[in-house]
């Protein structure tokens, strides 16, 4: 309970901060739901209310509407193929002229291992 007496007090002192925690509760709870059809309604409000720092981000999702409503409306996501991808990424650039493709490979390998057991063990811990 203290840490939210803390959060109201801080908030109270930063209404750029307090307008910012609005509007990112609100998206979250948008993209919790998957409720696109919200989401014109959220742009329009991040965009009119410049305290916050986010007219950016909001901009950012107009450029490409298209894309984000079907983000938020299809429960297919590529989240874990960008989350290997990166994985790939940091461990070439790790290796970058240290090691040759088999000793990358293993670590590919070795790292999706890993990921795989911590997802086992998540869900099963629920």
């Amino acid at each position: 309970m203290e840490e939210v007496s803390q959060l109201k007090a801080i908030l109270a002192r930063c209404p750029e901060l307090e307008a910012a925690t609005g509007h990112v509760q609100s998206f979250a709870a948008m993209m919790a739901i998957r409720s696109a059809s919200r989401l014109p309604e959220w742009i329009a409000a991040a965009r009119a209310d410049v305290d916050h720092g986010l007219r950016g981000f909001a901009d950012g999702l107009l450029a490409d509407l298209d894309a984000v409503i079907l983000g938020l409306s299809t429960e297919w996501s590529s989240g874990c193929v960008e989350g290997r991808v990166t994985d790939i990424k940091l461990l070439k650039r790790q290796m970058a002229g240290r090691a040759g493709l088999p000793l990358l490979r293993k670590r590919v390998l070795l790292v999706a291992a890993d990921r795989r057991q911590h997802r086992v063990t998540n869900q099963t811990a629920h």
